[in-house]
């Protein structure tokens, strides 16, 4: 999930190192190695954290953290979409800004990828439990992604305040058929929550292998870390600064999954953005 900041004014150079607001970037190739379970990796005063509990998200406000990472257990809804006879077309989608109100994300995103009745072109690929498993799984990470952004001073708002003071959180839930953003970047947002679904995984570099492989963004590294299906990441960006600075600044390096050159044909995530 991520939320959406002012557009980078560099969004049509196809060479750029950044990535605007808008682009969602998911994925890792056969090639990259999966990341251990360590609870802290601490490189260069960057750190890459793992956590046991999705509310320590939250770390990523510290300085020093440029990655979070929740691995949360296997729930019934990712077994269920890892069915391959589940085409492309028909894995579950949703686009929409949506207020940060407990059970009220759940709601409004089970109404738009579960029918309680049959439609042959709009085939239900969740049954009613996996339905509601996901969408309260959403609807529990746009929360979190809310007051993150509210204590870091990024999104204005309370959750538990008037109506008019609700945020609203920008959540895609869909399907990636190309490799999307597959240079590696830094994305041009302070945050960015991303959980796949299916298919292949986010590939990030370590901190400290940052600048080198901006420079060598169209090629392969052997530094890149893969997350896991399943992970909720939460990435620090570069925010809105001068897009023309490529170097040097905080943010996690990563890029798309390489689905077309994989044995996949499609890969299915949630990303959220203020």
């Amino acid at each position: 999930m991520s939320t959406e900041f002012t557009e980078d004014p560099f969004t049509e150079d196809p060479d750029r190192d950044v990535c605007a607001s808008d682009c969602s970037c998911d994925g890792s190739s056969s090639s990259v190695t999966s990341t251990s379970r360590t609870k802290k990796i601490k490189l260069t005063g960057n750190e890459i954290v793992f956590v046991d509990r999705l509310s320590q998200l939250a770390e990523i406000t510290n300085d020093d953290a440029q990655l979070v990472v929740w691995p949360s257990e296997e729930p019934k809804f990712l077994r269920a979409l890892a069915n391959p006879s589940i085409a492309a077309k028909n894995l579950p989608t949703f686009e929409g800004m949506v207020p940060a109100l407990p059970d009220l994300v759940a709601e409004i995103i089970k109404k738009k990828i579960y029918l309680p009745y049959a439609i042959r072109s709009r085939p239900n690929v969740l049954n009613a439990e996996e339905a509601t498993e996901l969408s309260e799984h959403i609807d529990k990470l746009v929360q979190q992604f809310a007051d993150v952004a509210i204590q870091s001073g990024f999104m204005n708002g309370k959750i538990d305040g008037d109506v008019d003071e609700i945020p609203f959180v920008h959540v895609k839930l869909q399907v990636l058929t190309t490799d999307g953003c597959r240079y590696w970047h830094q994305d041009s947002v302070p945050f960015r929550l991303v959980s796949t679904l299916r298919g292949p995984c986010t590939e990030w570099v370590p901190p400290e292998f940052s600048t080198a492989t901006l420079k060598r963004r169209k090629h392969d590294s052997k530094h890149a870390r893969s997350m896991k299906l399943g992970d909720v990441a939460l990435f620090k960006g570069r925010g809105d600064v001068d897009a023309k600075s490529i170097y040097g600044h905080p943010g996690i390096v990563h890029r798309s999954p390489r689905i077309e050159e994989s044995d996949a044909t499609d890969n299915n995530y949630v990303t959220a953005e203020n």
